[in-house]
């Protein structure tokens, strides 16, 4: 049993929660549409448990609100730093937890679009959040979550960008952080990560969630992430993911045609598809974008259930796109993908890099994660009809968190020398000077 499930709904909440503008009213299960308290979420926050095929499938919470509450005006053309503009359709929020996360920029990548076949290609730069990733704004709605319950810290397995959010946020709370990662672990992260004050472990993947769902059940520390074999999560997690698609309205003046969203476990796309889902369900749209769910090739788990393969666990993919490489998918993702009539796109590590030097001469350094999404979207465009309509590409992260040996192999002078400089520049990099 979780260790926290006996405290109780309202009663044991503290006075910042119970006065809260959130709207937040409800779980959801994404399986029949059961509802329950929003407090407390129980781990490894599964709504049911699916026992028909070989293997158990499980199906997450989602939250609910009173939108008939919501007063006229949170949609005014104006956008700043900080989540806290949305809190009547977010979780409730710790009051001083925002680092001022969402508001990233929307940068035109004409050349990117270019190599991916586009008319038209606008990249929504997530690597300008505080931990220079998107996870910034799911973290600010965990880690309320377990600052709300009482936690005197969090737990979480990740092996990027996931844990390095939570980390920073958890500091920022005044709650200790315990990170399992895989022996895989880019040093960028890890250091990030330490730099927070978390406690990281790294191990093999496979021995990270027994080990998770025992430190999940030590006394006072909050799970923040997954322990379930098919990946439900925390319900508050996806719901900061929505202010994205809040951002890219204002930003555009309508709804883009498509969005392109490096996808793992499908938390990312759901958000985003529920953002959307939100704004129309609201008189403010009258449609909802496409979404492209863009995978590595070899594991390309969402697509696999997508077409409704049995939906067996497989051995992670090895690929340059460590952060999405996950062996099984969730049930967020194919939602996202039923509502928009999406595609799921597997992508392999040679497009990857190339769609990753396709952005930087936008001026855009992604890791290879973040460029899989541009990757998916020229697949796409090959095999489609490009609607009419902007496309947006999210770029989930930074290069400098998982660079490689191409980007630290630079050449040396052992002193001022013009000819060996002009050397180095012919030999290295193919420029010639006079």
């Amino acid at each position: 049993m979780d260790c926290f499930a006996d405290r109780g709904p309202e009663a044991a909440l503290p006075s910042w929660v119970t006065t809260s503008p959130s709207l937040a009213d409800a779980l959801i299960s994404m399986f029949d549409g059961d509802r329950r308290p929003l407090y407390p979420q129980i781990a490894p926050f599964v709504a049911h448990v699916d026992e028909a095929g070989d293997e158990p499938f499980h199906y997450p919470y989602e939250v609910g609100y009173a939108y008939e509450r919501l007063r006229e005006g949170l949609f005014a053309s104006h956008l700043g730093s900080g989540l806290e503009r949305w809190a009547p359709l977010l979780p409730p929020l710790l009051p001083g937890l925002s680092c001022g996360e969402g508001g990233t920029p929307l940068v035109p990548a004409r050349q990117a679009a270019a190599w991916a076949g586009l008319p038209e290609l606008l990249v929504k730069d997530e690597s300008a959040n505080p931990s220079w990733s998107h996870k910034d704004r799911l973290s600010l709605c965990t880690v309320s979550a377990a600052a709300a319950a009482g936690a005197i810290g969090t737990v979480i397995s990740s092996s990027g960008n996931h844990g390095a959010s939570a980390a920073a946020y958890s500091a920022r709370a005044g709650l200790k952080c315990i990170v399992l990662c895989d022996d895989a672990v880019s040093l960028p992260h890890a250091r990030q990560m330490r730099a927070y004050g978390a406690a990281v472990v790294a191990m093999p993947r496979a021995a990270r969630w027994p080990l998770l769902d025992l430190l999940s059940r030590q006394p006072g520390w909050y799970l923040i992430g997954n322990t379930a074999p098919t990946h439900t999560g925390h319900p508050f997690g996806p719901e900061g993911y929505k202010t994205i698609a809040y951002e890219l309205f204002l930003e555009l003046g309508r709804v883009p045609a498509a969005v392109s969203v490096p996808t793992s476990y499908g938390e990312l796309l759901f958000g985003i598809g529920k953002g959307f889902a939100e704004l129309k369900a609201l008189g403010l749209t009258t449609s909802e974008p496409m979404l492209i769910a863009a995978e590595p090739e070899g594991g390309n788990a969402l697509g696999r259930l997508w077409s409704d393969v049995a939906p067996a666990t497989r051995e992670p993919s090895t690929t340059i796109a460590h952060g999405i490489g996950s062996a099984r998918a969730g049930y967020r993702g194919l939602a996202a993908l039923r509502r928009s009539r999406g595609y799921a796109i597997p992508v392999g590590d040679a497009e990857i890099s190339a769609a990753q030097a396709a952005l930087t001469r936008d001026g855009l350094w992604s890791e290879p994660a973040s460029a899989a999404g541009l990757a998916a979207l020229r697949v796409w465009a090959d095999e489609n009809v490009v609607p009419e309509g902007p496309i947006i590409h999210i770029s989930t992260s930074c290069g400098l968190k998982a660079s490689g040996r191409d980007t630290s192999a630079v050449p040396h002078l052992a002193a001022a020398d013009w000819n060996d400089l002009r050397s180095a520049l012919t030999a290295v990099y193919g420029l010639h000077l006079d």
